[in-house]
């Protein structure tokens, strides 16, 4: 029997704007069981013992909050996203009237994120028990001096034969806010640097110096993760960030033509070649590759696309760039054939929030490198929160099916004083930036260079960050590979049955190719590592990863649904 795993939104609701993006969260730390129902198109489902409901950011009518009451009374797992205060009342909360804003939160020992506080950027609504309510605060609202308020920002507590999880500020919202930047700044130049637009206009302001170097966004979601792998009746499944369980984090590289000439290209083919890996590379439409160079790049194992001009357009962009991307890429598939899904635009020029990401798709893009850690000050930091790919959510609503893959290293001219006279520095800032990726956090390096940068001045620092890549097992991935990984792996579906007979069963959809599965270890005997793929004994090892031991399995799928069995779990 396989108990129910239900998200649940309310799509007319202003409030619940960021509800539909919780999904894709749960998608992106692996999560994939669980379905969206529209409480404004359905009724609220009749949930049971060992059913799981994620509520976002909505209003709920008496009823509906007490057929929720009655489902956790009866063993349901519920988890809700700001609570309205006439929800939180029902399960022993009352509101103090007032929120912090901006709000940050400390998340406590035990969960991923602790440490340092988390930026929001959303409010976290001050809640306070009434009498003795059983609750256990998990993570602890603090202000932007990172004071302590005495309230807190996510609290769990059983609740009759079920279990209960409020977070008390808009964790999707947040998420949101942190990787895509802040709307109110669309359309600005804020950064006093370049003569035109960035996707970095949009984050300043908001990426704290005490916290730069955290991909804050992948905590939040890890964070949740941790939460309902808790509260869940039984071992909840996920997929593993990268194709292998070995693998703790991942680069993915790309490089920009900018007038580099045939031998650049092939100083910087030849090192990734000689570390196992290729790259994708962005033509100008004068490049200096021909099409029989293209062409045995292609057999390396390189892709390609055209390194769209924005310039060309003249002071016109807002209106003229949708023409530019379309002539420039006909004309690239007309010369070179088959164009790479992934882009990197010259310059990397983004104007307004998301509304050039239709255009890119309209072309076959779907993966984006815009956001690069800009200004200086941002470089070899998280920008956006995170190195790891999510899809566009912009503020009208809409998932795009195309990924966002922040940059957190690159070699523009800007920074030939840095890599000439630092080199040393620079060596160490990255080791330490690439443990805490490998060690802890487990986000991946997006990471851009380009020949002709590459051959004159930066291959003393870039060289080396490959060399520690292989070291840590990590691998290097093209804008292509990348892409389709990210497709088949979000494709995955897999679910949980009810446990019994002492083994956990699981039915896996859509698994196509290589992927690694982790189920969480809540006994010895799950150690063992005993499961079975469709009747067959696989191997599985355990390794202690984001606060939690996980069974972790290499499997190979083909598409069907697959019966996954762990003895003990």
């Amino acid at each position: 029997m396989h108990p129910r795993q239900v998200l649940l939104v309310r799509s007319t609701q202003p409030e619940n704007r960021y509800g539909p993006f919780l999904p894709e969260i749960l998608v992106s730390e692996g999560l994939t069981g669980f379905e969206t129902i529209d409480l404004d198109q359905d009724a609220m489902p009749v949930s049971g013992s060992g059913d799981m409901v994620i509520l976002t950011r909505c209003f709920l009518r008496d009823a509906e909050i007490s057929a929720l009451k009655n489902a956790v009374n009866a063993g349901t797992r519920l988890v809700c996203i700001q609570p309205s205060a006439r929800l939180a009342a029902a399960f022993g909360w009352a509101t103090a009237k007032h929120v912090l804003h901006p709000g940050w939160i400390k998340v406590r020992a035990g969960y991923p994120g602790n440490g340092l506080p988390l930026p929001t950027h959303v409010p976290v609504a001050a809640y306070k028990p009434e009498g003795d309510a059983g609750w256990t605060t998990v993570a602890d609202a603090v202000g932007n001096d990172w004071n302590e308020t005495g309230t807190p920002a996510a609290a769990v507590r059983r609740h009759g034969d079920g279990r209960i999880a409020f977070l008390f500020y808009d964790l999707p919202e947040a998420v949101a806010r942190i990787r895509f930047g802040n709307p109110g700044l669309v359309s600005y130049q804020t950064t006093g640097v370049w003569g035109w637009p960035h996707a970095g206009d949009l984050f300043i302001g908001q990426v704290d110096e005490r916290v730069k170097h955290l991909p804050t966004a992948d905590l939040h979601g890890q964070f949740l993760a941790k939460i309902l792998t808790d509260i869940a009746p039984y071992p909840l499944p996920r997929v593993w960030y990268y194709p292998e369980a070995s693998q703790r984090s991942a680069a993915i590289f790309q490089s920009d033509d900018d007038s580099s000439t045939q031998a650049q290209f092939k100083e910087l083919s030849d090192c990734l070649a000689a570390h196992g890996a290729s790259g994708t590379f962005y033509l100008m439409r004068d490049t200096k590759l021909t099409e029989v160079i293209v062409a045995d790049m292609r057999s390396k194992g390189h892709t390609f696309a055209p390194h769209v001009n924005a310039h060309w357009c003249k002071d016109e962009w807002y209106f003229d760039f949708a023409r530019q991307l379309h002539e420039e890429t006909a004309e690239f598939k007309q010369r070179f054939g088959k164009c790479s899904q992934s882009i990197q635009c010259h310059c990397a020029p983004w104007q307004g929030y998301q509304s050039w990401v239709p255009e890119f798709m309209k072309n076959g893009y779907r993966l984006l490198f815009a956001y690069l850690s800009l200004p200086l000050s941002n470089w070899q930091n998280y920008m956006c929160g995170s190195g790891r790919a999510m899809r566009f959510f912009d503020t009208t609503g809409v998932l795009h099916n195309c990924w966002q893959q922040p940059v957190s290293i690159y070699d523009d001219t800007t920074l030939i004083p840095l890599i000439k006279e630092h080199h040393a520095e620079l060596i160490g800032g990255f080791e330490k930036f690439l443990d805490d990726a490998v060690s802890r956090t487990h986000t991946a390096v997006g990471m851009l260079s380009h020949p002709v940068s590459f051959a004159t001045y930066s291959r003393p620092f870039m060289e080396p960050c490959f060399d520690r890549y292989v070291r840590a097992g990590m691998p290097i991935f093209n804008g292509d590979q990348w892409c389709e990984f990210l497709d088949r792996r979000s494709a995955v579906k897999i679910r949980s049955e009810m446990p019994h007979g002492g083994t956990s069963h699981f039915s896996v959809d859509n698994l196509r190719g290589r992927m690694a599965l982790m189920v969480p270890v809540r006994h010895k005997s799950t150690a063992g590592g005993i499961a079975r793929l469709d009747g067959k004994q696989i191997d599985g090892v355990v390794h202690r990863r984001l606060e939690q031991d996980y069974l972790y399995l290499q499997v190979d799928g083909d598409g069907r649904t697959h019966r996954l069995e762990v003895e003990g779990a």
